[in-house]
């Protein structure tokens, strides 16, 4: 029983932390929307001379990447949390009952992971090299954080639970 609560609280805990994310980026628009053209731009990027992302410097594209990042967050948010209710209201069924009430905690988790793997790693990381810019090393580290964090719990979560004794 304690590792369903464990899974419940986790993916509360994952639906928090992307949930957080995207509310700071709303509340902060300015600066966020500022932060995505810096990235984006890559006029700080101290890096190799050649870049596989060219910078883009259009305000357009800037809105777009802003609106998908925080559309993804809100997407791992909802999942996990809408998931982890859905875990707690199963706590005390059968085996298939609460692996299904998993499913959308294991999405939402796997939201997150490609939210800041994918995003922040792979796109901002290596094709825009956003870890060699001023300023912008922080960001990358707490990214690798949350999609570690998220990872680590998509892993916890997709393990069946041990098997109940029968009363």
């Amino acid at each position: 029983m304690e590792q369903r609560y464990m899974k419940a609280g986790l993916a509360l805990t994952v639906g928090l932390l992307a949930g957080l994310c995207c509310i700071n980026n709303l509340l902060n628009l300015e600066t966020a929307w500022s932060a995505v053209a810096y990235t984006l731009g890559q006029q700080d990027q101290a890096g190799y001379s050649v870049h596989i992302i060219p910078p883009i410097e259009s305000p357009i594209a800037t809105t777009l990447a802003l609106a998908a990042i925080c559309l993804a967050e809100a997407t791992a948010a909802s999942f996990s949390i809408l998931g982890a209710w859905r875990m707690w209201a199963a706590r005390k069924s059968d085996d298939e009952t609460f692996a299904a009430a998993k499913r959308l905690a294991v999405m939402g988790a796997g939201a997150a992971v490609l939210t800041w793997f994918l995003g922040f790693q792979v796109i901002g990381g290596a094709g825009i090299m956003m870890g060699q810019a001023e300023g912008l090393l922080g960001a990358t580290e707490g990214a690798f954080r949350f999609g570690a964090y998220s990872f680590l719990t998509l892993i916890y979560l997709s393990l069946a639970e041990p098997s109940r004794p029968a009363p």
